[in-house]
């Protein structure tokens, strides 16, 4: 969806789309597509189970919206869901043996928008997953701390600490990156 939308538009859409009309749930959808794809990878690294992931929240989205009791907090509430069904992806695949496609694995995958630069995504890669997720949530989702908060279910101060000792750690893999590859 080319058009960006107002909070006030999205909250019109979350009613009307909490009411049962596809419609504008399709809309929703659309529009926050690259969002939910964005913060998939940066938690999964797979885009198979990313996109897994993404499935499982739209069907819980389009079942559980009418529970959600203030629609101006759609994105937080939508972004905790998707974090918790790509841990749930993650858990599952812990319990699951690898028998094929190994090398897959070591790929990397180009999760964040164009515009980035190599040098980013690939020291992104390299990063925990929860380092990953709290960048990801604060720098290209533009969430702000206490959004973040609420979608990790942990304090403002534990999510301005992640993000310290996360900036710490992708500063220390960037510059490996670029001295790396000069």
């Amino acid at each position: 969806m080319s058009t960006i939308l107002d909070n006030g538009q999205v909250t019109a859409l979350v009613k009307s789309a909490a009411k049962g009309e596809k419609q504008a749930f399709v809309t929703l959808v659309n529009l926050f597509r690259q969002t939910m794809y964005a913060t998939a990878m940066a938690v999964s690294r797979n885009e198979d189970d990313a996109m897994d992931a993404i499935q499982d929240t739209i069907l819980i989205l389009w079942e559980k919206l009418d529970t959600l009791r203030d629609p101006r907090v759609f994105k937080t509430w939508m972004t905790r869901i998707l974090v918790n069904c790509c841990f749930a992806q993650l858990r599952g695949r812990k319990r699951e043996t690898p028998t094929e496609d190994m090398e897959a694995a070591g790929q990397s995958v180009a999760y964040l928008e164009r515009d980035t630069s190599l040098d980013v995504q690939n020291a992104m890669e390299q990063l925990s997953k929860d380092d990953r997720l709290v960048l990801q949530l604060f720098y290209f989702e533009d969430m702000s701390v206490r959004e973040i908060a609420q979608v990790l279910s942990v304090k403002p101060e534990a999510v301005r600490m992640r993000l310290t000792r996360s900036r710490k750690r992708f500063k220390q893999q960037y510059e490996t990156e670029v001295r790396y590859e000069e």
